[in-house]
């Protein structure tokens, strides 16, 4: 497993000019459990390991096309990150009650280790994983929750900041997945920055903000970000395809947005070219034959 330097480069704009401080002052974390101890580090692997090998045994029992899904909460700085993988995993499992799940967040943790740690290693092993046991008609979701900054996502384990990960290094690390209709979505600030980098014709990229702008909800004891909230949060609807989940995400954040007075997020989508009737299909409905999908609809509709 990939092992991760401490490095104290994050950029504080992030945390400066988003809403992350817009309700409460900035005040230093309180250190948790890290990687640099070793019962934590090894629990960490021991916590992955059997995640692993519990989602494999699964995979191997099921001939019907499969959902995979891995979230990654990187940063120990507020319990939204979390909140978020939780969320898109349980909104995903009311879809598809067998989707296999990797869950990785660096939540404080002081006493004992109850989720591995969530670092580009992790995300490197855990895409590793998945590729090599994907089989055509499998969809793959993966959600990374955290602080960011142009081209960047930040990395904090028990309160001690680690190595920013860059645009780059999420590339390499999803490039495993580069022939498999994969969803990737980032909920950071400037996250739309990595669009470049990671867009692919078997991806859709949906980012929660633009290029330049900053996102909201991401103070120490937030439940979501803004983001995610709007995106699976209790108003939305499985029914609905991606593309229209979206444009109703966007409506409900920049309403949001106005009541509080901040500046536009914007966020953003990305469709590759092999992904786009994926995008159009109902969520609820990724793994329905088109026809069936378009004999049902218009049944409704006579």
């Amino acid at each position: 497993m990939q092992f991760i330097r401490p490095s104290f480069i994050f950029p504080l704009i992030c945390l400066v000019f988003s809403g992350c401080l817009q309700t409460a002052p900035v005040a230093k974390a309180p250190i948790g459990l890290t990687p640099e101890n070793p019962i934590a580090q090894q629990s960490s692997i021991a916590l992955a390991q059997e995640q692993r090998e519990k989602i494999l045994a699964q995979a191997v029992s099921m001939t019907e096309p499969r959902l995979w899904f891995a979230g990654f909460g990187f940063h120990s700085g507020s319990e939204a990150f979390r909140g978020d993988v939780l969320l898109t995993e349980s909104r995903l499992r009311e879809n598809y009650p067998q989707t296999l799940s990797f869950v990785f967040d660096n939540a404080l943790q002081t006493e004992k280790i109850k989720t591995p740690f969530a670092h580009l290693g992790s995300l490197n092993d855990t895409v590793k994983t998945i590729a090599s046991q994907v089989k055509k008609g499998d969809i793959v979701t993966i959600m990374l929750s955290t602080h960011g900054y142009t081209k960047l996502l930040a990395t904090q384990i028990g309160g001690r900041d680690y190595a920013s990960i860059l645009d780059y290094h999420l590339a390499t690390a999803l490039a495993p997945l580069k022939d498999t209709p994969t969803i990737l979505i980032i909920s950071a600030c400037y996250s739309g920055s990595l669009i470049p980098a990671l867009q692919n014709e078997n991806r859709i990229i949906l980012t929660a903000a633009a290029e330049k702008k900053v996102s909201y909800g991401c103070q120490p004891l937030a439940k979501n970000t803004f983001f995610v909230d709007a995106l699976y949060g209790i108003k939305h609807d499985g029914k609905l395809s991606l593309v229209a989940e979206f444009e109703l995400t966007k409506k409900r954040i920049a309403a949001r947005e106005i009541e509080m007075k901040l500046h536009p997020s914007e966020p953003q989508i990305f469709i590759g070219e092999k992904m786009k009737a994926l995008a159009a299909k109902p969520q609820n409905a990724w793994f329905v034959a088109d026809k069936i999908i378009n004999a049902s609809t218009a049944a409704r509709t006579e």
